[in-house]
């Protein structure tokens, strides 16, 4: 069972998530989830940008090897809890390794803190030596670091990772360097770890680099790259064009599934192969969770106000929720009201005004809001039914700390989250009672009871 001390203040980043622009786009940390044993080592030269640029990467097979999997998650996390501590100007931060799990979205329980110590000594002895292909001051540079330059930590009478450990990490200077600078691009970590491979959260973070960066400022609708040059920024071990597809074809599947990629195609043969990628419409913005709120606020469930917030910004939803208030107090009222609000959020056609009903016919408008409320449901429940019982839990959390917020300590999301993983609660379950209470004003009412059932 899990302890019942207080977690940690300040549980996740409040900030909006930013990934260094150079690590994410070269690919520093192979995206495969396994790696040979004794594979402690790479060097790859291929286009970044334009030019040819050379990278090579020295690791110990005592630590698992060059950077890999899990470690990219580990990466992305270490640069978010370097913002929520103030960006210190000697890149030095205190985390612990809870904090880093849950930003994760990975289990607490046990098994994650040896991973996570794994990774933290990969990212902390593998030294990076990259030749003109480190992109700063408007420059290149050429440039030699390891991704952690320190590591500090307390641990466990038999050297381990637990809920008690500290950990004082200070980021490559170079890293730090390009923070402060502002190379960065926004990156949507909760997206990334609604993922259920690895393999797909960093393949998901190495074309979202690509997509979106400080020269690209527009993001990018399709990204075609050669086969093996791709192989080579993704740090794929085995080369051969088929074994190259293989490899990627899990990721391919499940980013093109939850409609981040729209497609993925092959033109060409053998190592002269091009794969084009076409990025769908969840390859939005990174959803602002304020635009999040306000749509749930109106009853839509967290996954299609989520999605509604990658794909609008803020300002175009907080004024189609002016709009569709308005046309309700016009005295209109639509057969599916969520059906409608959705309708009147997407609609590109300028169907609505502000005083008036839509100039459909009634029963045309009906069914238009009928079809969209079913879409909803069933997207939502296609979601979550392709979810692992790990990422359900997540979400049931993501929901919970989005509704209650500052009703619910960290100590009892920690208990909540408990109650999820031992079955005790089932997610969707909770999810559902939330939005009730919350639809109804009885966040309040609910939180009670949820605090007197711990104490019983």
């Amino acid at each position: 069972m899990a302890s019942k001390r207080p977690a940690p203040k300040d549980l996740v980043p409040k900030a909006k998530h930013f990934d260094e622009a150079n690590v994410a786009r070269l690919g520093l940390i192979s995206i495969q989830e396994r790696i040979p044993e004794g594979y402690s080592s790479w060097e790859e030269e291929f286009e970044f940008l334009g030019k040819p640029v050379k990278l090579a990467c020295y690791a110990s097979d005592k630590v698992g090897g060059v950077p890999h999997g899990l470690d990219n998650e580990v990466s992305l996390a270490l640069i978010a809890l370097y913002f929520n501590a103030g960006s210190p100007e000697d890149g030095t931060f205190t985390a612990t390794p809870y904090q880093i799990l849950k930003l994760m979205g990975l289990d607490t329980s046990g098994y994650y803190y040896q991973a996570l110590k794994e990774s933290l000594l990969r990212l902390t002895t593998a030294t990076y030596v990259l030749s003109e292909a480190w992109r700063s001051d408007g420059r290149w540079q050429s440039v030699t670091f390891r991704y952690i330059e320190k590591l500090e930590y307390t641990s466990s009478q038999d050297g381990r990772l637990d809920r008690s450990s500290v950990l004082r990490i200070t980021l490559a200077k170079e890293i730090v360097r390009s923070l402060k600078q502002n190379y960065v691009k926004p990156i949507d970590i909760e997206f990334m770890a609604s993922l259920r491979r690895p393999l797909s959260r960093a393949l998901y973070r190495l074309l979202d680099a690509q997509r979106f960066s400080p020269e690209h400022p527009a993001p990018l609708a399709r990204f075609e790259v050669n086969l093996m040059e791709w192989a080579a920024a993704c740090k794929i071990v085995h080369k051969r064009p088929d074994k190259v597809r293989r490899t990627l074809e899990p990721a391919h599947e499940e980013l093109i599934s939850r409609r981040y990629l729209q497609s993925v195609e092959y033109v060409g043969r053998g190592q002269n192969q091009t794969i084009v990628y076409v990025f769908g419409e969840e390859a939005g913005g990174v959803a602002d969770m304020e635009a999040v709120d306000l749509l749930m606020a109106e009853g839509l469930s967290f996954t299609s106000a989520y999605s509604l917030a990658r794909r609008y910004s803020l300002a175009r939803i907080k004024d189609r929720l002016e709009l569709y208030r308005s046309i309700l107090a016009s005295g209109y009222k639509p057969k599916n009201r969520l059906g409608f609000l959705v309708d009147v959020i997407r609609d590109e056609e300028g169907k609505y005004s502000r005083a008036l009903p839509s100039p459909l016919p009634k029963r045309e408008q009906a069914h238009r809001e009928e079809e969209e409320a079913r879409r909803i449901e069933e997207e939502a429940e296609r979601e979550w039914q392709s979810m692992p019982k790990e990422a359900q839990v997540r979400r049931a959390v993501q929901v919970a700390q989005l509704v209650l917020r500052s009703r619910i300590s960290v100590g009892e999301l920690e208990e909540l989250t408990r109650l999820l993983e031992a079955g005790a609660l089932e997610p969707k379950a909770l999810v559902e009672e939330l939005k009730r209470a919350a639809s109804e004003g009885r966040l309040e009412e609910w939180l009670q009871a949820f605090r007197e059932g711990l104490e019983g």
